[in-house]
């Protein structure tokens, strides 16, 4: 990684400041988008096992590694445990099955992808399946019961899960772990409930709509490395209503494009390195993907900075309340009033999850 912008995670270990992200990265297309984003110079992916892609991003890496192109040393992967599989003994079958697809030995970075567990039915599940909501009988990572509602393991809390989470780095499987969508009182508890390992990376939306600077400002704290997903607002999501806020159209941050000569796309991944965060952005197409990586041979001015800081407005595109009657749901506080939790979509490409 001698050419990558890095920061140095609490064990030394170097992350990229810039990673593909490959949520929504449709099958036929992910193997693509890897071998693009290598040969733009990317060195850091970030992945899923509920993302459907796996085994293609592992048979992409393999290609890539057996031709000389790149090699498994120069590169920063970072995976997630599943919702379904909290509890402690399931963890590690979790991963495993992760390197399995990847066809890797271990994981640079692997965090809990949600705090609640739910979708969950209290029993190992894997992405062999199914990654989309189904009646718990059929075996899915997105159980259903039978009135339509995802599954809660309600006897399942991320303190036991930590503790696997820190037998993974003492069994190799992992050089890091880390959390993601949690809140700040959850990032509190997980870091009282660490016994041999804090977290070194926290990953959640954050674009400048939701600029998170509590959040920011608790991981800069604790020694955490803030990582942002949909960094660009998801223009892509599937759920997408009219009237929804566009991060790519906003008129503050085309003026500034306009000004330095650089796309809308450029400009916000440019300031979330700038303010000090890191990022993961998606794309299958090999232009986009090039251009997203191009961010660290200009600035942005003093002024441009404090205009986009103006932008936040706490909008969050990913709230998944289907889920929300679990206890460790995160974000209970921006649920609308009296909000009852409805059924699951029988698509999770409709869900508002990542």
């Amino acid at each position: 990684m001698e050419d990558q912008a890095v920061v140095t995670l609490r064990n030394g270990e170097k992350m990229p400041v810039i990673g593909l992200g490959t949520w929504k990265s449709p099958v036929g297309k992910t193997g693509d988008a890897v071998k693009a984003a290598i040969r733009a110079g990317y060195r850091m992916l970030d992945v899923a096992n509920d993302y459907g892609n796996e085994n293609e991003i592992g048979s992409a890496l393999r290609e890539l590694i057996e031709s000389g192109e790149i090699s498994r040393k120069d590169l920063f992967v970072q995976a997630k445990l599943w919702n379904s599989n909290h509890r402690r003994e399931h963890v590690r079958l979790d991963l495993e099955a992760t390197l399995r697809d990847l066809q890797m030995d271990y994981v640079d970075s692997f965090v809990i992808h949600w705090p609640h567990a739910c979708p969950a039915a209290g029993d190992l599940r894997l992405a062999t399946g199914g990654n989309h909501a189904a009646p718990a009988e059929e075996r899915s990572m997105f159980p259903l019961d039978s009135s339509g509602l995802y599954c809660s393991d309600l006897s399942s809390h991320y303190d036991e899960t930590w503790a696997a989470m820190e037998d993974l780095v003492d069994a190799g499987l992992c050089r890091t772990i880390g959390i993601s969508n949690f809140n700040i009182k959850q990032i509190h508890e997980i870091v009282r409930y660490s016994k041999k390992y804090l977290p070194s990376v926290l990953q959640n939306e954050c674009h400048p709509y939701l600029q998170q600077k509590d959040l920011m400002d608790v991981c800069r704290h604790q020694g955490i490395v803030f990582q942002s997903y949909s960094p660009l607002g998801s223009a892509d999501r599937p759920w997408a209503k009219p009237g929804d806020p566009e991060v790519l159209h906003d008129p503050t941050l085309s003026a500034i494009a306009s000004r330095v000569g650089r796309s809308v796309a450029q400009v916000v991944l440019r300031w979330h390195i700038q303010r000090g965060g890191t990022v993961v952005a998606k794309s299958v197409t090999p232009t986009r993907i090039e251009e997203n990586f191009k961010i660290l041979d200009f600035q942005l001015t003093q002024d441009d900075m404090e205009s986009i800081s103006l932008l936040n407005r706490g909008w969050r595109h990913l709230l998944w309340p289907e889920t929300s009657g679990h206890p460790d749901y995160p974000f209970k506080d921006e649920l609308p009033h009296n909000y009852v939790v409805a059924p699951a979509p029988r698509s999770t490409q409709i869900s508002s999850r990542p």
